[in-house]
C-alpha cells in the first residue's frame, strides 16, 4: 500500500489489530470462510493453491506493504488460496466491514486498491503465459526477472532477491521440474546473469537476464549483443541420402569398369614353343 496517501495509509493501519505469525504459520487457509483482509506490516508470506491431485502450487510471494485476503473481504466468498509465513511476519487484520467502509469513504484509496487487485490479476495472467512457453532456462529467467523487479535488494555482488526461495519454489513459479531448475541455473551462471547462494539468488547482470528472458528458446542469444554467451545451437541438418548401390553384374553379363577390356572367346592354352635348335617332338626309340 505504498501508493496510498499518507493520511489514508495511517487510517488503514489504525483500523486493524496487530497479529504476528511465526515461520510456517498459516495466515489464511484455502476454502476458509473468513473474510478479513490482512495488511503485511513486516515479513514475507507465500501464497499456495491446491491442485486436484492434492499437491500444492506456489502462486505468489507477498511482502511488507501488501494486502492479502482482500478478495474475500470484497466479495464475501471463501478463501481462494492458502497464505503461509516464510519469515516472522506482523500483520494488521481488518474486518471486511471496516475494509469496505474505508474504501467507500476514501475514493482515492479505493482506486489504489482497485489498481493493486488488477495488477495481481495481470501478474497471474502473465505468469501463466510465461510458465507455459519457452525452454526451462527462459522460464526461469522470466521468473527471476519478475522477482528482482519486486523483491530485489542491492548487495555488493548485484541485486539479491530478498525472499527465501528453494529450488522447489523456483520450479513451482517457473512451471518446470526441480532438475530443470538446477540445469537452468547452471546455464544462467555460465552466462554471467546470476550467482546462487543458499536459498537465494543474486542477479549479477540484470540486462543479460532480461535478454535471456526475452528469447523464445534459450540458448538463442545474439553473440554481438551478449558477449561471452554461447551462440544458439540450431537443429542438426538432415543427413544426405546415399545414392542406391548399383547392382552387381551377373556372370551372364560382361564386366565393365575402367580396368576391364572386351573379353574374347579363347580356346585351350597353347603349349609353349620349343627353344630354337631343338626338335619340338621327342625322338622315337625302337
Amino acid at each position: 500500500m505504498a501508493n496510498l496517501a499518507a493520511d489514508d495509509r495511517e487510517t488503514l493501519i489504525g483500523l486493524g489489530r496487530v497479529v504476528s505469525y511465526g515461520v510456517g504459520e498459516v495466515l489464511i487457509r484455502e476454502g476458509g470462510p473468513e473474510t478479513t483482509a490482512l495488511l503485511i506490516a513486516s515479513g514475507c508470506v507465500k501464497v499456495f493453491g491446491g491442485a486436484e491431485d492434492g499437491a500444492t502450487v506456489l502462486l505468489a510471494l507477498r511482502v511488507h506493504g501488501e494486502l492479502v485476503g482482500e478478495i474475500s473481504a470484497l466479495d464475501g466468498q471463501p478463501r481462494s488460496a492458502t497464505v503461509v509465513a516464510v519469515r516472522p511476519t506482523v500483520t494488521r487484520i481488518l474486518t471486511a466491514a471496516a475494509f469496505r467502509s474505508f474504501l467507500r469513504e476514501s475514493p482515492t484509496a479505493a482506486e489504489v486498491v482497485q489498481r493493486s487487485v488488477a495488477g495481481k490479476l495481470r501478474g497471474a495472467t502473465r505468469h501463466r503465459i510465461d510458465s507455459s512457453s519457452g525452454t526451462a532456462t527462459v522460464r526461469l529467467a522470466r521468473t527471476l526477472d519478475n522477482l528482482v523487479r519486486s523483491y530485489a535488494r542491492t548487495v555488493p555482488e548485484g541485486l539479491r532477491i530478498d525472499v527465501p526461495l528453494s529450488h522447489a519454489d523456483l520450479a513451482a513459479l517457473a512451471g518446470i521440474s526441480d532438475a530443470s531448475v538446477q540445469r537452468a541455473l547452471r546455464s544462467l551462471r555460465a552466462a554471467g546473469a546470476v550467482a546462487t547462494k543458499y536459498r537465494g539468488v543474486i542477479v549479477r547482470e540484470a540486462g543479460i537476464l532480461r535478454a535471456i528472458a526475452g528469447q523464445s528458446g534459450w540458448p538463442a542469444a545474439d553473440e554481438g549483443l551478449l558477449p561471452g554467451i554461447p551462440a544458439p545451437r540450431g537443429p542438426r541438418p538432415p543427413r544426405p541420402k546415399r545414392p542406391p548401390l548399383e547392382p552387381r553384374p551377373t556372370r551372364a553379363e560382361p564386366a565393365t569398369g575402367p580396368y576391364s577390356a572386351s573379353l574374347t572367346a579363347q580356346g585351350p592354352t597353347p603349349a609353349p614353343a620349343a627353344p630354337p635348335g631343338e626338335d619340338a617332338t621327342l625322338p622315337r626309340t625302337g
